[in-house]
């Protein structure tokens, strides 16, 4: 080969690599320009937004007719970032809707009544009213049946407390099982909530649970007479 092969090549390959360095310097130096002529553009914006708030802030009661309309706008703006502002403080002021919570009735000693579950149970025979653990009245023997038909009118019914519930004390009804009632039994009304002395203890022969109320005739769990 000759020697002016090797020299083309050689100004081929110089060439390009001047070419694409010369490319890279002419994007770097352009974009340099370019952020200077951005940063200006910036400095205009920022100075004709200063000249326009100066205008406004001194013409925008009597503004030029050629500033009217823009002068307008941003009065109507400014009117109703004001109008905002306040429903954001109405909203931020705004209280939850809480359920109001029962009150608790004092009872007379001062202390608070306990609350029980509105669904007792009833006796058909005396009248008394007991919880839900009893099925059968201790006063008479008659099976307990429940105060109210279902829940629906359980929940709608006013809540019971502990005084309310076994204070009434009537004659049991005529019927056999009542019969067997003694006189003593009778004529002395019954406190349910006093508990039986430890030394009498009794329990009831046909289904073994404790008596644990003084004076009861009936077993409140299967029914008997004990």
């Amino acid at each position: 080969m000759s020697n002016s092969f090797f020299d083309k090549l050689s100004a081929n390959l110089t060439n390009a690599t001047r070419t694409v360095q010369q490319n890279l310097k002419n994007s770097t130096d352009a974009s340099k320009l370019m952020s200077q002529i951005t940063a200006e553009n910036k400095n205009i914006q920022e100075n004709l937004n200063a000249i326009g708030k100066l205008y406004y802030d001194i013409c925008k009661d009597e503004p030029d007719e050629a500033f009217r309309e823009m002068v307008d706008a941003i009065k109507k703006s400014e009117k109703r970032i004001t109008e905002l502002q306040e429903s954001v403080k109405i909203i931020r002021a705004r209280e939850p809707e809480l359920v109001p919570v029962p009150e608790e009735t004092p009872s007379a000693s001062g202390g608070v009544k306990s609350q029980v579950r509105p669904s007792a149970m009833v006796c058909m025979g005396c009248g008394n009213t007991y919880t839900e653990g009893n099925a059968f009245c201790p006063v008479c023997g008659q099976k307990l049946v429940p105060q109210y038909q279902d829940t629906a009118a359980a929940a709608a019914a006013p809540a019971q407390t502990a005084d309310d519930v076994q204070t009434r004390q009537e004659t049991p009804a005529n019927d056999t099982e009542s019969e067997i009632i003694d006189a003593e039994i009778i004529e002395e009304p019954v406190n349910l909530n006093k508990p039986a002395a430890s030394e009498e203890a009794k329990f009831c022969p046909y289904c073994g649970k404790k008596i644990s109320v003084a004076g009861q005739a009936f077993c409140d769990n299967c029914g008997h007479a004990v």
